[in-house]
């Protein structure tokens, strides 16, 4: 089903390419808030890349029948990884930076390491819960020092965001048995004709802002290069490489984040800002020193189905 390609080169390649994606979907969310509401926006994006994963699946000949995953896996994904994640995300972005909102989602390897030890029993090192102290000053920093033109509810927002992303990789790695091409699709869907139903129902959307070049642009950068395309790459690569090392790019997202948020979006940062993005990057490399627990399913599953912790936006 994936490519059969092995050369140091091509997981070099996929690896950068899938960093800078999610290093630069944060600001395509800000891009996207401009012309559709929070909500209906997300649920957009899933819809459309749900059906890209579908017909990516279609071309690749996978037996959705054969390969079906449970319910309750789907179900789970919908809600936590798909759904109330990319929601608060969304939100969280009206009010703050998006590099800022990408710093704080860079905190999801220290909720990784709590569901682990509250799931699967996996316990957390001296490095970890010194790291996660330190990014924790840092979230404070932002929080409560901060130049943050936005307040805590939205600070909070992003944090269970990036809980909710948490649950949803453990609970995957504990019960994945199928293809990601027809685990993915049905989840995306599910998630994204909610979030679209509860954003046409609650939200004012401007068709002709929402049409615009600018709008479509964006949500398809979303769709299918945040979203369809990441996520494939994200499994490809877990056939090649560790999972603690994919966990390493929770280190990069969010420099990329800023930095893209600056020179592109002219997003400013206080020095306090500057300060608390700086310790929640050092809490997780603190933390990450050492590769993140591998999560022993409670069934056997292959390596390929067992995806990382990633901090895509």
């Amino acid at each position: 089903m994936f490519p059969t390609v092995r050369t140091p080169w091509a997981v070099i390649a996929a690896y950068a390419a899938t960093v800078l994606i999610w290093g630069t979907t944060w600001l395509g969310i800000k891009f996207s808030l401009a012309s559709i509401p929070p909500i209906a926006g997300a649920g957009f994006r899933f819809i459309l890349a749900g059906l890209a994963l579908y017909a990516a699946g279609f071309a690749l000949r996978v037996d959705l029948r054969k390969q079906a995953p449970p319910w309750h896996l789907i179900i789970v994904l919908a809600l936590t990884m798909f759904g109330l994640n990319y929601a608060l995300t969304y939100l969280a972005e009206t009010r703050l930076a998006s590099g800022l909102v990408a710093v704080l989602f860079g905190t999801m390897p220290f909720f990784i390491f709590a569901f682990a030890h509250l799931m699967v029993g996996e316990r957390a090192t001296r490095e970890t819960l010194a790291g996660a102290l330190l990014a924790l000053a840092g979230v404070a920093t932002i929080s409560l020092v901060g130049d943050v033109r936005g307040g805590i509810l939205f600070i909070g927002e992003a944090l269970l965001a990036s809980a909710s992303s948490a649950f949803a990789n453990v609970y995957l790695k504990r019960f994945a048995q199928a293809d990601p091409l027809a685990t993915l699709p049905p989840a995306m869907l599910i998630a994204g004709l909610g979030l679209a139903a509860s954003g046409l129902a609650f939200e004012h959307i401007d068709r002709a802002a929402a049409l615009s070049l600018p709008s479509l642009f964006a949500l398809a950068y979303l769709a299918f290069g945040g979203s369809a395309l990441a996520f494939y790459l994200n499994h490809w690569l877990l056939q090649r490489i560790p999972s603690g090392v994919m966990g390493l790019s929770a280190l990069m997202i969010p420099v990329i984040a800023v930095a893209v948020g600056i020179l592109v979006g002219g997003e400013r940062f206080g020095m306090r800002d500057v300060l608390g993005a700086l310790l929640v990057v050092a809490g997780v490399w603190l933390s990450l020193g050492r590769p993140l627990p591998v999560i022993r399913p409670a069934v056997a599953v292959s390596e390929r189905t067992l995806p990382a912790g990633a901090p895509g936006g």
